[in-house]
């Protein structure tokens, strides 16, 4: 917890991503390449046996959309891994930005204090909730053929023993599902990876806390503009001038992040599109048959939207508050300032009007309204595959 004044505390956000990248070593500037192998090496040969389940059970619609839900997920965490230990850049955004939270930021009011700790106070809150709610459903999800188990009795009413299942469907060489102690040891192997859930919330809270100190950042300038730019003529240039450096400043930092994300945010808005509409479809041939499977995969959908909510959320208020610069230099009163000062003025105005985005790639945005297009897309594609089928 990092104290910048006597009235407002900044909470470090970072640590919520930074304790489970550290266990793999997956920042640019973690220097121990042997745990970032051997994890990337694990996450690799799992896709490989997942993929290869997928193959094995192409004749089984239930089991194939099944693990139709587990695939993507952990490929998209392999290539997004290796995005992350791979960019140069983004090291030098966590630093930066890591020096601001820790008290080189200058505040001028109470006003500007308060606007960054909402701010600060959101991502806490938000990497926090995150990563509370993955590690839950991942240990629930690990340990759901533990509970089968203890709920049900091993034979049913044929008295026929049913066989062992693990927490996360892959490929097999050998059978293990009457052998107790070679289930134990299969069931103690795929402890590992629960790691890439992990890294999961850690990337989303990464991606979070940057993007909204961002946020905070142009809230302030704004406040900053609307509150003082014109409160002392004689002062006008010199102000203008410190406030279009740091509104510069913001915009250069902004295209950094999404310079650092746009791959990754890319990855995940095809990937949580993809299992959207799958996981809908899998409640559909769960309901009435298996009702463990279904509450699971209910939770599971509200996850995977809630995913997507979080980004275009953030970039919604990427957005919003970059807007919200322009507003302000409009807002100004400029009935006292010089002639000559005006068309600077005019300048910063239009120049305000260039939104900031959060970008998946080169062509999607995400915003609230984007948010909406994403579940009407995962929707059609539920119902293409609804009718393909039946």
């Amino acid at each position: 917890m990092l104290q910048s004044s006597d009235t407002i505390v900044i909470k470090d956000s970072f640590v919520y991503s930074r304790i489970p990248f550290s266990i793999g070593s997956v920042l640019p500037h973690q220097r121990n390449p042997i745990r970032f192998k051997l994890a990337i090496s694990y996450i690799f040969f799992l896709v490989m046996m997942q993929l290869w389940d997928v193959y094995d059970n192409l004749h089984d619609l239930q089991s194939f959309f099944t693990g139709a839900t587990e695939w993507p997920f952990v490929l998209s965490m392999l290539i997004s891994l290796v995005l992350i230990r791979t960019n140069k850049k983004l090291i030098m955004v966590i630093k930066k930005i890591q020096k601001e939270m820790n008290g080189s930021m200058l505040f001028e009011n109470d006003e500007e204090k308060r606007l960054y700790q909402k701010y600060n106070i959101i991502a806490t809150s938000v990497s926090k909730f995150v990563s509370m709610t993955t590690g839950s459903t991942i240990v629930l999800y690990y340990l759901r053929p533990l509970i089968g188990l203890l709920v049900q009795p091993r034979t049913d009413a044929e008295n026929n023993t049913r066989p062992f299942v693990l927490p996360f469907r892959c490929h097999m060489f050998f059978d293990y599902h009457y052998n107790v102690k070679l289930y134990t040891l299969i069931y103690i192997c795929q402890l590992p990876a629960t790691y890439a859930s992990m890294c999961h919330a850690a990337e989303a809270s990464l991606i979070a806390t940057s993007t909204l100190h961002v946020c905070a950042r142009l809230s302030m300038l704004a406040c900053r503009i609307r509150m003082s730019l014109t409160k002392s003529p004689a002062h006008f240039r010199q102000r203008i001038r410190a406030m279009v450096i740091e509104h510069l400043e913001l915009t250069e930092l902004s295209g950094f992040l999404n310079d650092c994300f746009k791959n990754i945010l890319l990855i995940e808005y095809l990937n949580c599109s993809f299992r959207l509409g799958i996981s809908i479809y899998v409640l559909l041939i769960t309901l009435g048959k298996d009702t463990a499977a279904f509450l699971n995969f209910c939770l599971y959908t509200v996850l995977v939207a809630a995913w997507l909510y979080l980004y275009c959320y953030i970039g919604e208020q990427l957005t919003y508050e970059s807007l919200n610069v322009g507003d302000a230099f409009y807002d100004t009163d400029w009935t006292d300032i010089a002639a000559r000062d005006r068309k600077s003025l005019v300048i910063c105005i239009l120049n305000g009007q260039q939104a900031q985005y959060l970008m998946a790639g080169k062509f999607y945005k995400f915003t609230l309204f984007g948010f909406s297009e994403i579940v009407k897309s995962s929707m059609a594609f539920f119902s293409v595959l609804r009718t393909s089928i039946e």
